[in-house]
């Protein structure tokens, strides 16, 4: 008898609100997004304070990158990553984004690649507009998935704060971070990338030890990372036992405040997995 692990995302689909329903299976256990109608999410239009990660902000620009080049700058940014595309078209609503990935299961990873993307796209592109989701009216993400099937993702839009200033670490200072983070929280790097879609993204793979006792949470292990105003546009923590199967993804993309979150069973009580709220917070 064979099974398959779910491996649906968790989605955030604005600051602050969250929609999802539970989905469980015998070898694993996700959230899937849905749809939701908060005023705040997509199309231009919000109400109530936008929310800002980062520890500053630019304001208005009086002249923004032509969409070629914004385009171009975000795949050189992105390109050991699975986007392989970036596409864009005006609407009375804003921008309509569409990311062109290598391979799209609709799974935390690929979701939060793509986030990456429109986030950078949004920054680079930017002139009076205050929060995302007034600049740009909706963004998808398209690839084969695993079975060669087209799999179209819908990416989430908050009401996030455009102009954000990161900090934009070192990649040195960044992986020395890493290290240290691992030791303080008893976990392995199993691998580490740093991605550059405008600033700088972090994706990191630990491996927690058989007898680890984690008296922690993946939101502490997050904070440690990146702070808790975060100094990175997006960070992805996957957690592997010893033997390289995954026990939870977790990833943020800051610029468009979306988040996902996939764990194996019980996983998510272990590691004081948070199933709402505002990504990363």
């Amino acid at each position: 008898m064979s099974t398959r692990r779910i491996t649906k995302r968790f989605g955030y689909v604005a600051a602050g609100l969250l929609v999802a329903t539970a989905t469980i299976a015998a070898v694993g256990a996700a959230i899937a997004a849905t749809s939701g109608s908060d005023p705040r999410t997509g199309g231009g239009g919000h109400t109530g304070h936008p929310v800002t990660y980062a520890g500053a902000t630019q304001g208005i620009r009086a002249a923004h990158a032509p969409l070629a080049a914004a385009k171009g700058q975000v795949l050189q940014g992105l390109s050991d990553t699975a986007v392989k595309g970036v596409q864009a078209t005006s609407s009375p609503k804003g921008l309509v984004v569409r990311v062109a990935l290598k391979q799209n299961n609709d799974d935390v990873p690929d979701v939060w690649v793509a986030d990456l993307a429109v986030g950078a796209l949004g920054e680079r592109t930017r002139t009076n507009q205050s929060v995302i989701n007034e600049e740009i009216a909706s963004a998808t993400a398209v690839g084969p998935g695993s079975n060669g099937t087209r799999v179209t993702s819908t990416l989430g839009l908050g009401a996030v704060r455009l102009g954000q200033v990161f900090g934009w670490p070192s990649d040195a200072v960044l992986k020395s971070h890493v290290k240290t983070v691992a030791r303080q929280f008893g976990l392995m790097v199993s691998s580490l990338s740093i991605l550059h879609p405008l600033e700088s993204a972090l994706r990191v793979t630990f491996v927690v030890p058989t007898s680890a006792k984690i008296k922690w949470t993946i939101d502490e292990l997050r904070a440690a990372l990146v702070g808790a105003t975060p100094d990175v546009e997006g960070v992805l923590i996957q957690l592997d036992n010893p033997a390289g199967k995954p026990l939870l993804i977790s990833g943020v993309a800051y610029r468009t405040g979306e988040g996902g979150l996939w764990f194996a069973p019980g996983q998510d009580e272990r590691f004081g997995a948070l199933h709402g709220g505002t990504p990363g917070k």
